[in-house]
């Protein structure tokens, strides 16, 4: 039908050559997927924030509301609260570092005043939190501090012994009642506040049952 020549042959076959190069190609890349880029550094590190400054900002760093919270929670137990009543100057709520002394809390509350009894709270024991110091007045003592001091043995025959101002050595009175035991009680009473009831000897660690009843008779509280 058709008469080609030579050279009409020759380029009829490149350009049929160059269609089907550029169909394999355009097949080839169209099966090919995306390359796939692999970072040295971690993942994590895309989800750290950072702001204008250029530095990184995490939950965990110093300056986080978290990191505050903690830290303000840590300054709060350094700090104890008391109550200092009785025969002192200035009765009140007081504030005092962690490891201080009911002498210390005296001290804050003004001093002693000239009706206290010194010794019948410990001044040397450390302040624990919500702890009552009540200082008691010499006036309510029921025996006079030279007496019990003279003869400590006769509690019993001069008055029951008010727990509620009784000194270290009119507890030691006490049949039953040691130096270390007296010290005890003046330690709760000081952490505590008053006796409510003789009963409450026992609450007091080293008073049981048998100990009380030997000296129930001998006490008393108002």
């Amino acid at each position: 039908m058709w008469d080609f020549t030579s050279r009409q042959k020759f380029a009829a076959f490149v350009l049929l050559s160059a269609l089907a190069v550029g169909g394999i190609v355009l097949i080839v890349k169209g099966t090919v997927n995306s390359p796939v880029v692999v970072y040295s550094h971690p993942a994590t590190a895309s989800l750290i924030d950072t702001g204008s400054s250029g530095k990184e900002s995490t939950s965990g760093g110093e300056d986080s509301p978290l990191h505050a919270t903690v830290r303000e929670e840590a300054e709060e137990t350094e700090e104890l609260v008391v109550h200092v009543c009785g025969a002192v100057k200035n009765p009140g709520v007081y504030t005092l570092p962690k490891g201080a002394r009911i002498a210390d809390a005296v001290n804050l509350a003004g001093g002693l005043e000239d009706s206290a009894m010194e010794e019948a709270v410990n001044m040397a024991m450390k302040v624990e939190d919500s702890m009552q110091i009540n200082i008691p007045h010499i006036s309510s003592v029921p025996v006079s501090i030279e007496a019990s001091v003279t003869i400590p043995d006769s509690a019993s025959q001069m008055g029951k012994v008010n727990l509620n101002t009784a000194t270290l050595s009119q507890l030691e009175s006490l049949p039953g009642i040691g130096p270390a035991l007296a010290e005890r009680i003046l330690e709760f009473r000081a952490a505590y506040g008053k006796f409510e009831r003789p009963e409450d000897l026992l609450n007091v660690s080293g008073i049981g049952e048998k100990k009380y009843a030997a000296i129930k008779d001998l006490v008393t509280v108002f």
